[in-house]
């Protein structure tokens, strides 16, 4: 974005620029009006303004010229016009104007002082291989920038980022409450429609098993769901920005694995605690089976659902009091689809937008603080061709990469990647420690 400001602001004519005009007049009848004292910016060319000519008159057989208006421009100076010699003076150009105005120089500086990335879904398997995925932009922070753990997750530390301090330490389920009515019941958690693979003895989690379903598809299974389980104490609710919020009565321990944190590791493991969980959990399964609509997936060539998985959950909280909470403003934009994501700015009092197409789209907003929440699964799921490392090298294309090379030039104050526990962050000022050693992949984010 650019801002102008004064190069030359007209003031009162002097002595010495009347002098200076008579002279350049050359006796020849022409009145001219001087050059008007001029205030000049550091670094602005100077000039001056004045007054036009406007109508002529012949009296004696001598033609009299009446000037309004003349404006006088050096062409190249460094200093005030009426510090400058009459041979600067000779060298001037007239230009006509209607009326005396300002001038304006453009100064360059970030509109977006602050760009948040966080990839919800990349948790890397310990051991894994980070060199696969090919991302510059990523590449570039984690060389340049610094990197820090992030204690429990990347909500929190958003919690705390924005000014929910308040909301840091609640159970993502229950920030992602603020944005249904969760009525009487006692405890709530997140519902995602998963897909496991079958092998010889167990069940296991894929990369592509986090299922994103269409509205239609949620608002189906969830009134299929109120008459199925009926009575069972257990409610299921759509959210807007995908998934179900799960109601039900208080549970001693409500404590769940996230969905994207087992990918690759059989579900075994990840099964909750709750006896009362674990029976939901098996009756889904068997809900789910046979059921029309994943019937339909399987004829569409479409993964089945193979159940919802219930996670993130904690006993109902109050909502925050008026104020305790700062209201957002006009220069933060929040952008994404995350249950935990619409909790935060729902507690703010504003929404969040969907993604769009570029990141160049990002600084037409009058923003200064940009969030920015995206997923892996979303990509594998409309491409089934596509693979992990290709959906990472499409995330780094489309948002890390382009705002690296804002910083880079001074166009955006400053960018965190959030993924895998970390957090990565990069500012102007980073670029200058060419000495730090390249970091190739994923590397940064272990």
């Amino acid at each position: 974005m650019r801002q102008a400001a004064p190069r030359s602001i007209v003031s009162k004519a002097t002595a010495r620029a009347l002098k200076i005009a008579r002279t350049l007049a050359g006796g020849r009848g022409l009145l001219l009006c001087a050059p008007m004292r001029t205030i000049c910016g550091p670094s602005a060319k100077s000039g001056s303004r004045c007054s036009r000519v406007s109508s002529a008159g012949a009296a004696g057989g001598q033609s009299v010229i009446r000037v309004s208006v003349v404006t006088m421009q050096l062409v190249t100076t460094i200093r005030s016009p009426m510090r400058s010699s009459l041979a600067e003076y000779a060298r001037m150009r007239l230009t006509p104007e209607r009326a005396s105005s300002v001038n304006f120089m453009p100064l360059k500086y970030p509109l977006v002082h602050e760009c948040v990335i966080v990839i919800a879904d990349l948790f890397l398997p310990e051991g894994g291989s980070t060199d696969a995925a090919a991302v510059p932009g990523l590449e570039r922070i984690a060389r340049f920038g610094h990197g820090v753990v992030l204690d429990g997750g990347w909500r929190p530390w958003l919690a705390r980022r924005v000014g929910c301090h308040e909301l840091a330490g609640a159970p993502v389920a229950c920030v992602a409450a603020l944005t249904a009515d969760p009525g009487e019941a006692g405890s709530v958690w997140l519902a995602t429609a998963v897909h496991w693979l079958t092998g010889l003895t167990s069940l296991h989690w894929d990369s592509r098993g986090l299922l994103r379903l269409a509205p239609a598809t949620l608002q189906a299974l969830a009134a299929d769901f109120r008459k199925v389980f009926q009575g069972s104490g257990f409610r299921l609710e759509p959210l807007e920005s995908g998934g179900f919020l799960v109601t039900g009565p208080p549970v001693a321990d409500t404590h769940t694995i996230e969905p994207a944190r087992c990918i690759g590791a059989s579900i075994a493991t990840a099964l909750p605690a709750a006896p009362s969980l674990r029976q939901l959990g098996a009756e889904l399964e068997i809900w789910l089976h046979e059921h029309p609509i994943n019937l339909a997936r399987i004829e569409r060539g479409e993964l089945p659902i193979s159940s919802l998985w219930m996670w993130g959950g904690g006993n109902v909280m109050r909502a925050p009091s008026a104020g305790a909470i700062p209201q957002a403003t006009s220069a933060e934009r929040f952008y994404g689809s995350d249950p935990y994501l619409d909790g935060l700015c729902r507690a703010r009092g504003t929404r969040a937008h969907a993604l769009p197409e570029r990141t160049k789209d990002l600084l037409e907003s009058p923003a200064q603080r940009i969030v920015i929440v995206v997923e892996l699964a979303g990509l594998l799921q409309a491409d089934r061709a596509m693979s992990v490392p290709d959906a990472l090298a499409t995330l780094d294309a489309r948002w890390i990469r382009p705002a690296a090379a804002l910083v880079a030039r001074g166009a955006m104050r400053s960018v965190y990647v959030v993924a895998n526990d970390r957090c990565l962050s990069l500012t102007r000022h980073d670029r200058l420690k060419r000495w730090r050693r390249a970091r190739r992949g994923l590397a940064g984010l272990q």
